[in-house]
């Protein structure tokens, strides 16, 4: 008796379950969505048993595992409490291309939008939880209230849809797109682009794409793009033909993005320490340049104030003298010289905390830590510790390349 061929029935009911998954992402129903791309994989599975070549039926099997990594990080992220540091980090999906040509069926478009899927991250990093930055913070909202606020009739208003930041590391550039995301209920996209793009046979260039197509479907989103100067090498520097096919697709996104009739909002936020690396037609696309400088002096209280007294903490040391003393410090450094202090202090007014932990997990668990506020030798110990790593130099070299590149 002949096997019926059920392939066309379930790849059509994978294609419904992968809909309403999405569907359910951006209403915002994370539980809905991680059971419905459960469903997507074990469709996917029984979709592969009807695939003759082996490298297809693998690539489906990938693509069913992605579905599955994807439901595994939205189950987890729905059961992580607010704002939690421990919520888990979005699955590492990679995307395999043959060693002999890119794959070209539709199966393995839907593999590359899973790997982009992979990339969503849930953020609950507001604007107040950014010292500083104001002027930046006003841009990015005023860019969104004119995507989405509703036009006169016959005018056209041109909004901000691809944003640049860069600057000395730890001054807040992932801190201000996560807030960007977090602040105005959008998909957060966050992409490491050394770790995510590869340069095999147009992969590189067909995640981009997907990654932008599954971003217009979750509007309003913001994708950031991370260690942005990896993806776009300056031009005459012996890039590849893969560097500068991905360079094409992201200039051909870009531009898309601008579109006057796209009513999907995308931001882009690009971010990078290494400005003058950027190819020139890259820069061009941005339509705004913002240098994220090493806070002032109301930025670093601000910041301070975050990771002290925000955090339930008090201090015997005037918080104008920490401000006084950080001139330099990068906003990363500020956290880490806050928590040197913290840490500092903890294991000053528990003695026993180390002993406890060689008697067990048990011990330790029960154990009942008592605070005080930041003593002078627990400031010391942090200073000591923690020091301004940004040379006058380099800070020199950013505002020169700003007079001449930013805006």
């Amino acid at each position: 008796m002949t096997a019926v061929d059920l392939s066309a029935s379930i790849y059509a009911q994978y294609k419904r379950a992968r809909k309403r998954a999405e569907e359910a992402l951006r209403r915002g129903d994370r539980r809905a969505a991680a059971s419905f791309y459960l469903q997507s994989a074990r469709l996917m599975r029984q979709y592969a048993r009807y695939a003759r070549d082996a490298r297809i039926r693998k690539q489906r099997l990938d693509m069913a595992a992605a579905h599955e990594a994807t439901a595994a990080r939205l189950r987890g992220l729905s059961s992580a409490p607010e704002g939690s540091d421990t919520a888990p980090r979005r699955p590492r999906t990679r995307v395999r291309a043959s060693p002999h040509r890119a794959p070209r069926d539709a199966d393995d478009e839907d593999e590359y939008e899973a790997a982009a899927l992979a990339l969503l991250q849930r953020t609950s990093v507001r604007w107040d939880d950014i010292g500083g930055l104001e002027d930046t913070k006003r841009a990015i909202r005023a860019a969104y209230a004119l995507a989405l606020a509703e036009k006169p009739p016959g005018v056209q208003i041109a909004s901000l849809r691809s944003i640049l930041l860069y600057g000395p590391p730890g001054t807040g550039k992932t801190l201000l797109a996560a807030a960007t995301a977090g602040s105005l209920d959008a998909a957060f996209f966050n992409v490491k682009v050394s770790n995510v793009l590869s340069k095999y046979f147009g992969e590189s260039t067909r995640l981009i794409s997907a990654l932008f197509a599954v971003a217009r479907r979750l509007s309003p989103a913001v994708v950031f793009l991370d260690e942005f100067d990896a993806l776009t090498p300056a031009r005459g520097s012996g890039e590849s033909g893969a560097e500068r096919r991905v360079v094409s697709t992201l200039l051909a996104e870009l531009d898309g993005l601008e579109g006057k009739s796209d009513p999907a909002f995308v931001l882009t936020i690009g971010a990078t320490n290494h400005p003058w690396l950027l190819d020139p037609a890259i820069l061009s696309r941005f339509q705004r340049r913002i240098y994220v400088p090493l806070p002032d002096a109301d930025a670093r209280r601000a910041i301070l104030e975050i990771h002290i007294l925000r955090k339930g903490h008090q201090t015997q040391v005037p918080l104008e003298e920490w401000v006084r003393r950080t001139e330099g410090y990068s906003g990363r450094e500020l956290e880490q010289l806050a928590q040197a202090a913290i840490n500092h202090m903890i294991q000053r007014v528990n003695p026993g905390l180390l002993e406890a932990v060689d008697r067990g997990r048990q011990a330790t668990a029960e154990f009942h830590l008592k605070v005080e506020p930041l003593a002078r030798e627990d400031v010391e110990f942090a200073f000591a510790q923690v020091k301004p790593t940004t040379p006058p130099a380099l800070l020199s070299r950013y505002r020169r390349w700003a007079e001449e590149f930013g805006g």
